[in-house]
């Protein structure tokens, strides 16, 4: 059985994406394994293992790309894939995930922390989420095998991201987004099949660091993060503020590299 992570870099996520893939070889002991889906003329590079050519852009003239992410499941090499948002970053091992993940057929990180490692326990971005009852999902990391059932899966979260209106009319009809996101998306299909129990756990993982500003409890929520909070490179490791970070870092900012 393969395992490998894969992401998608289109948009100028190129360079995140590889340096994922750095961090990834550097730090993972047992999978390491990491294609990236790219939209441009590239072919090789020492720490990627693939690069695989988007056969399809169906997203349109819409800057943010989110649509294909739906392509995952049909693009992956891999028998078990974990997907990752480009603008992450591996910064301890986290190998002991696989063979717990591998319980399971799908699943989906619901639990996301602070740089203090709090548990993130008020997100302002998620009013939809909450105004319908909708699973607390987060794709950045996001685990899943070929099987039939996350086939149908994908397939279904392909309908809504290109038929955004009429699905999130029918579904989210509080507080309306009124444009697509993948996590809406995926929480979307999850409430549709009646499957959050079986792809969500109350386990600590997977999980990440999500460094939105308005996700990290301060009083007055800032973005961008890094306008209020210093970054340090020490011998240890990347330290936000006097915290030393650890696991999977969300780091969101596109000029944090």
């Amino acid at each position: 059985m393969s395992r490998g992570y894969l992401v998608m870099a289109q948009g100028g996520y190129k360079d995140m994406a590889i340096a994922l893939a750095e961090s990834i070889k550097k730090t993972q002991s047992t999978v390491n394994n990491i294609s990236i889906i790219v939209d441009c003329d590239i072919t090789k590079h020492p720490t990627v293992d693939h690069f695989i050519e988007l056969p399809t852009d169906i997203s349109g003239d819409d800057k943010w790309k989110i649509h294909n992410r739906c392509q995952f499941y049909d693009l992956s090499p891999y028998d078990e894939t974990v997907i990752l948002d480009a603008d992450m970053l591996f910064l301890s091992d986290v190998s002991s995930w696989w063979d717990m993940m591998s319980k399971y057929d799908m699943l989906i990180t619901n639990k996301v922390k602070t740089y203090r490692d709090d548990w993130v326990n008020v997100n302002p971005y998620r009013k939809t989420f909450a105004a319908n009852n909708m699973p607390n999902v987060y794709s950045a990391f996001a685990y899943f095998k070929k099987t039939q059932q996350n086939k149908t899966f994908f397939n279904l979260l392909k309908s809504i991201v290109t038929n955004w209106n009429a699905w999130s009319v029918r579904y989210t009809p509080e507080s309306r987004q009124l444009f697509p996101s993948i996590d809406l998306a995926m929480a979307m299909a999850i409430k549709i099949l009646d499957i959050e129990s079986e792809v969500t756990t109350s386990a600590d993982f997977p999980t990440f660091t999500h460094m939105k500003g308005g996700c990290q409890g301060w009083r007055t929520p800032s973005e961008p993060w890094d306008s209020v909070l210093n970054r340090y490179n020490t011998s240890q490791g990347i330290k936000l503020g006097p915290y030393l970070q650890t696991g999977v870092l969300h780091y969101v900012q596109k000029d944090f590299l």
